[in-house]
């Protein structure tokens, strides 16, 4: 059944007859064939490449298990272990944080924090599940965002950002780049033919004339990247620009609709483009965003653009000790927190009172009944996978499925 919350009318869409398979194709129409049948196999890889694959899948479950009462608030709409790691800011300091934002938009919280729990569950981690979840309402009731940089940061997260300060561009070209073009890497990125080339160039030179700087922005080169898992398939660009000193490395990616908003009836504040709704999120979600975050708002397919830069990373979770792999957990859930509190009261969003509020009422028993709807969904997934790797999808040749 559908249900309706104490938050500005939300009303759920029940699910429809549906499978999973059909969901699957199609929330992927006029992706790049090629490139979708590569994220085809990588989610049979596993029951987790599935999940984060298939964000829209699972807010077609959360939409019907959710024990709702949440506050809205602006949630990054894909939290799990992989969507978060290390950058440099606008102010040349690198920090942890979440990083993708690509299905942000306005929701109830626990839309995210259920995401966060599923992905657990997905991992078969219980435990981490339930400290993930008490970990986010301690930080939730504190009432103060906080920030991950080195300086503060501690156990795995303090090894990364050590490591990722030594890295510089220089190295970056180096790997990327060779006599003025860049290189094309298998399974990263990719040549485009001529008429793709020119297309993705006037588009971006047509933005770059409007910046402050633009000759910064004058394109050397670009070819097409692969990266990411739910995303794949949507247009992506590597672009080399002429920079000051050094030329300078760009990502620019196509923004699609935030997968919730399928399942999900809170009224969105009107955005000019799904680009800019995603670069604007992502800018207040994060404490200093990524250098060089900005979007172009062409029509009908806008682009994220930011700076790809040497001290981007993660931490690969299923490498840590028991103990760092909490501590992990503990700090995303605090980031989660923070990203919810820095942007209370922002277009829509519960204010800091309704936040703070939130998390001191998620008692055992709110608790109980959020991990509870999380294992649900997980369950729902892991069968979803079950069912898709029965398909040909997965397997089939490259091709529209």
């Amino acid at each position: 059944m559908s249900r309706e919350t104490t938050n500005s009318g939300r009303v759920l869409r029940p699910a429809g007859p549906m499978n999973a398979t059909d969901s699957i194709i199609a929330s992927s129409r006029d992706r790049n064939p090629d490139i979708l049948a590569l994220k085809w196999a990588r989610m049979r890889e596993s029951a987790f490449a599935f999940f984060r694959g298939t964000a829209p899948l699972f807010y077609r479950a959360w939409s019907r298990l959710s024990p709702g009462g949440s506050p809205l608030a602006w949630i990054c709409g894909d939290a799990h272990l992989e969507n978060l790691g290390s950058y440099r800011g606008s102010n040349h300091v690198p920090y942890f944080d979440l990083n993708d934002f690509d299905e942000c938009c306005l929701a109830p919280a626990d839309w995210e924090t259920g995401r966060a729990l599923a992905a657990l569950h997905i991992l078969g981690e219980p435990g981490l599940a339930c400290l993930f979840l008490s970990t986010y309402v301690q930080a939730l009731q504190g009432g103060k965002p906080g920030h991950i940089e080195p300086e503060v940061a501690v156990g795995p997260i303090a090894l990364l950002l050590a490591r990722v300060q030594m890295r510089n561009r220089k190295g970056l070209l180096a790997k990327l780049v060779a006599r003025g073009k860049l290189r094309i890497r298998p399974g990263h990125s990719f040549a485009l033919d001529r008429v793709a080339k020119a297309r993705a160039r006037r588009k971006f030179e047509a933005w770059s004339r409007r910046q402050p700087d633009p000759g910064f922005y004058r394109v050397m080169d670009l070819c097409g990247r692969i990266a990411g898992n739910g995303s794949l398939g949507l247009e992506r660009y590597v672009i080399l620009v002429k920079g000051k000193k050094l030329p300078f490395i760009l990502d620019m990616k196509a923004a699609a609709p935030a997968a919730p908003l399928a399942f999900l009836r809170v009224r969105q504040p009107p955005w000019p483009s799904e680009a800019e709704r995603v670069a604007t999120v992502q800018h207040f979600m994060q404490y200093v965003p990524i250098a060089r975050l900005s979007w172009i708002g062409t029509a009908p397919v806008s682009y994220i653009v930011h700076a790809l830069q040497p001290a981007e990373d993660r931490i690969v979770v299923e490498d840590l000790s028991r103990e760092d792999r909490e501590e992990f957990v503990r700090q995303w859930a605090r980031l989660v927190a923070s990203a919810h509190l820095r942007t209370g009261g922002w277009r829509g969003s519960a204010d800091l009172d309704a936040l703070i509020g939130y998390g001191r009422s998620l008692g055992q028993r709110g608790q109980r009944r959020l991990l509870a709807a999380a294992r649900g969904a997980a369950s729902e997934q892991r069968r979803a996978w079950e069912e898709f790797k029965g398909s040909n999808l997965g397997t089939a040749p490259a091709g529209r499925p």
